[in-house]
């Protein structure tokens, strides 16, 4: 780990166009719990609390735990008022859960100041990525997402792709989607309708996104349910362009409601049924 954070350190100093020299903390802020009843939300720079943001806040309630809920930044202006930088959310479930005081972390800034860190705070934070909340929850032993990681294992598939690259032909990002599906259609056909795209395409770059996947799985599953055999849709597949299905889909979404890749499933079934007299519904 000390190897990866140094590198990780090294390529960002040579990235970097300066090296100022950072004060010292201990000179510039100073770390203790302080009462929720003192803190502040200064209206000039924070956000409105949405819906969302709501959610988050509820979330916060049901899930609490010290170890989840990390130092709030905070500024104290020249007459002493402490205003929240980062963290209104949490300051917001702190006080529903009546809890006297929170850890922070306070600086001396003027208004200025404090709308100028909240805008550096929130435009350098890293959202987590889906990919990595998958990976979290296979740690922790979620049912589900132990299946699909076994389940990518088995097959071969990688989950190790970088953020702006084309997947390779063994390659997904739609981790969240397959655990969606694995409780919608079933394990076992999660798993076909994986191993049939791959033997259908099994060159084929951005093979494995969410859309595919998913139209494919549901397609199995009408297939399985109607008691028809899936060779019929290894061939289809072999000849499919997925990108004509989704433009395909995308119409059709358009005009008629829906999902894009419910549209899709039903774009394939198309192919399935051409020729046959008895068609998959």
């Amino acid at each position: 780990m000390t190897d990866i954070l140094t590198e990780t350190a090294d390529r960002a100093r040579a990235g970097a166009k300066s090296l100022p020299s950072p004060p010292p903390p201990q000179d510039m802020v100073e770390m203790t719990f302080l009462p929720t009843a003192d803190l502040q939300i200064h209206p000039a720079y924070q956000r409105k609390i949405s819906r969302v943001g709501m959610k988050r806040i509820t979330q916060i309630i049901t899930g609490f735990t010290w170890a989840r809920f990390g130092a709030l930044c905070v500024a104290r202006d020249d007459d002493g008022t402490l205003w929240v930088v980062d963290g209104q959310h949490r300051m917001i479930a702190a006080r529903a859960l009546q809890l006297t005081a929170v850890p922070c972390v306070i600086s001396t800034a003027t208004l200025q100041k404090q709308a100028g860190d909240f805008e550096g705070i929130n435009t350098t934070r890293t959202t987590v990525a889906s990919i990595d909340r998958f990976r979290a929850r296979v740690v922790q032993g979620d049912e589900v997402a132990v299946k699909v990681h076994q389940m990518l294992e088995t097959l071969g598939i990688s989950t190790d792709v970088a953020a702006g690259c084309s997947l390779r032909p063994t390659e997904t990002r739609a981790t969240a989607k397959l655990e969606k599906l694995i409780r919608k259609a079933g394990e076992g056909t999660v798993f076909t309708a994986l191993e049939t795209l791959i033997e259908a395409q099994p060159e084929q770059t951005n093979l494995l996104t969410a859309f595919n996947i998913e139209a494919t799985v549901m397609c199995v599953a009408r297939m399985l349910e109607a008691g028809r055999p899936l060779e019929r849709l290894d061939a289809v597949l072999r000849d499919t362009d997925f990108e004509t299905i989704k433009e395909e889909a995308s119409q059709s979404q358009k005009l008629n409601g829906g999902t894009v890749a419910g549209h899709g499933t039903d774009r394939l079934l198309v192919r399935v049924n051409k020729g046959l007299r008895e068609k998959v519904a």
